[in-house]
């Protein structure tokens, strides 16, 4: 009899097991499209990686404790390493970091062995020319540094390894190839709600999710690569919002450092790496062709390395060294002619967007950016994503009909440049009396009559704001593109009649992380602005933006303003 009812209590299990199954599997697959929706930035990105970097990603979600427990390692060998620095000069400071995007050449400066120049000279035969000045100087002046930053990599290989034990063999070749991308291993951390739903349904059913995975990643691929045709087309057919974005690029020169101080090249025509990607243009009345000879320099492939993390002034996640020009989302090729190859990055666009001044001065390129967003609301990318956060942070004086092209928005954004900064100027100057935007608005109005009579309709509820279809999300992945420097082209007059001119190959897997990752709600919530630090700025010739010697009127007189009455 207890034979029985054990054998009745098994089969009731069993056949309770084989009802839940499938109910499980499509709720899983529910709940999975709910985080997919939530999390829509990073599964973008994860997606546009090559198959191989994908099936790494997907093996590793199997086994999400192993994340956290390199994400553990990585934060306590990263908090030992900046404590380690920040006795030191800044200077110093960023040789070492530099030093560190080089694999194992401070293991092997360390071994060549303190004040030995020939020791050091042998081991920069195998690094980039580039390099050595800042390693020599670093073996020869700062040896015990690099002694103990080599210590705390080892410590941290050798936590790697003994982890890595745990684990199937293709898992630990996964593991392997994802700590070269330290980006990816901080997205899967950052997310780790998605990545654990994510592997428990690829061990459940990997042929869906390898399916899934390749079908997102074409549709990803042929939506960013619409909607960056797009912004290039606004671009294109807007020749004021044109200037003033390659005027406030160059403003944007001024006010900020770049990565590639160091890594000096020559010349101002700048070209990607390019390879077989060019366009043969229509015949030109010349009977020449311009070969443009391109390097690549490999300088730029090496990332800072995931146990150190990035260099603590950089305010926003940034692993890779970059061009000057990378932030403007294009260069500037022959003649000054712009060269649009992406969209400006976030931290282009929240200097931007967070300096009100630039909306006095630009205000073409202002409305540009908001016809794109309105055109583009459920897009992800740095145009959208910012627009949508200013929008909002705006809204006690913005509403949807002012932010419309009536053929005035342009007046409308030069108006509400000189608001912002009248009212910061008045709060800085009278912080104990410091006024919201309601409460300057309400006093000043007659300054300001279009922003005056948008406020007024929402004080008086005649219009409601609502939110964009995308919310962004406060957390900030960290992916950036690999991002290659062109040399100097190098010109040789040939037949036939056509001229040659090379364009950028775009990798889309790496190239939408500057776009998707970067996210001002998280900027604004830690408080963080840019750097006031002077550095020196990029060799070439930057013109100075007209806007820099501008000053916005402290008069009352108002902005004459065509505007028809809404």
């Amino acid at each position: 009899m207890k034979k029985l009812n054990a054998f009745l209590r098994w089969m009731g299990v069993i056949f309770l097991i084989g009802f839940f199954l499938p109910i499980q599997s499509q709720t899983e697959k529910e709940l999975l499209a709910q985080i997919i929706e939530e999390d829509q930035a990073a599964i973008n990105a994860l997606v546009l990686y090559p198959e191989d970097t994908r099936y790494s990603i997907l093996e590793a979600t199997l086994y999400p404790e192993a994340l956290i427990k390199l994400e553990n390692i990585q934060s306590q060998t990263g908090t030992s390493f900046r404590e380690l620095l920040e006795g030191y000069p800044k200077s110093t400071q960023e040789i070492i970091w530099d030093l560190t995007r080089y694999p194992n050449l401070i293991h092997q400066l360390v071994l060549a062995g303190e004040g030995s120049r020939t020791g050091i000279n042998a081991v920069l035969k195998d690094y980039p020319e580039v390099i050595h000045p800042r390693a020599k100087d670093a073996a020869l002046n700062h040896f015990r540094i690099l002694d103990k930053v080599d210590k705390l990599n080892h410590a941290a290989e050798s936590a790697f390894t003994s982890l890595l034990m745990q684990y199937p063999t293709k898992t630990q070749k996964a593991l392997n190839e994802l700590i070269k991308l330290p980006e990816v291993l901080t997205l899967l951390t950052e997310n780790i709600r998605l990545t654990i739903l994510v592997g428990d349904l690829y061990k459940n059913e990997p042929e869906f999710v390898l399916h899934h995975a390749d079908s997102l990643h074409l549709e990803v691929a042929r939506q960013n690569a619409e909607e960056l045709e797009d912004w290039k087309e606004s671009l294109e057919n807007n020749p004021q919002a044109m200037e003033e974005l390659k005027s406030s690029a160059e403003s944007f020169a001024k006010d900020n450092g770049y990565d590639d101080e160091y890594y000096e090249f020559d010349g101002d025509d700048l070209y990607y790496d390019a390879e077989e990607d060019y366009y043969e243009p229509q015949e030109e009345q010349y009977y020449e062709r311009e070969v443009r000879e391109v390097v690549h320099h490999h300088y730029y492939d090496y990332h800072y390395p995931y146990w150190f993390g990035y260099p603590h002034w950089y305010y926003y996640p940034r692993w890779r060294v970059y061009p000057y020009w990378y932030d403007w989302g294009f260069y500037f090729g022959s003649h000054r002619s712009v060269v649009v190859i992406g969209f400006p990055s976030y931290y282009f666009n929240h200097w931007f967007f967070y300096h009100p001044h630039h909306f006095y001065y630009y205000p073409n390129l202002s409305a540009n950016y908001t016809n794109y967003y309105y055109g583009h609301r459920t897009s992800i990318n740095s145009v959208t994503t910012t627009v949508s956060n200013w929008r909002s942070s705006n809204q006690a004086v913005i509403t949807d009909r002012w932010m419309e092209d009536d053929g005035n928005l342009t007046t409308r954004f030069q108006e509400f440049g000189k608001f912002e900064t009248d009212r910061l100027r008045y709060n800085r100057d009278r912080p104990t009396k410091a006024l919201s935007q309601t409460e300057y608005i309400e006093r000043y109005k007659k300054r300001y009559p279009d922003l005056a009579k948008s406020a007024e309709r929402i004080k008086s509820g005649k219009t409601n704001y609502e939110e964009p279809v995308y919310k962004p999300r406060t957390k900030a992945p960290v992916r950036e593109p690999d991002v290659r420097i062109p040399t100097v082209p190098k010109t040789n007059k040939v037949s036939p009649k056509t001229k040659r001119t090379t364009v950028p190959r775009v990798k889309k897997g790496t190239e939408y992380h500057k776009n998707t990752w970067e996210k001002s709600k998280t900027l604004k919530a830690r408080g963080i602005k840019p750097s006031t630090q002077k550095r020196v700025i990029p060799r070439t010739k930057i013109r100075k933006s007209s806007s820099s010697k501008m000053t916005i009127p402290k008069t009352r007189t108002k902005i004459k303003t065509t505007r028809k009455n809404n």
